[in-house]
């Protein structure tokens, strides 16, 4: 169980990374969207997937 609540929490962090990256480009807000990232472990998510990717050798 506690195993399909990180993962959530990760997917919820990724969302949040997303918005963040898109209001930074668009010139908005985008700093309160990375704390909620970084709160939901959209960071750790990412940094997951790009170690499964061969990325982070």
């Amino acid at each position: 169980m506690e195993k399909k609540i990180e993962q959530g929490g990760g997917v919820l962090g990724l969302i949040f990374l997303a918005v963040a990256a898109i209001k930074l480009v668009q010139g908005d807000g985008w700093v309160v969207w990375a704390i909620l990232a970084f709160l939901f472990g959209g960071f750790t998510a990412a940094a997951r997937l790009w170690q499964g990717r061969g990325g982070g050798q």
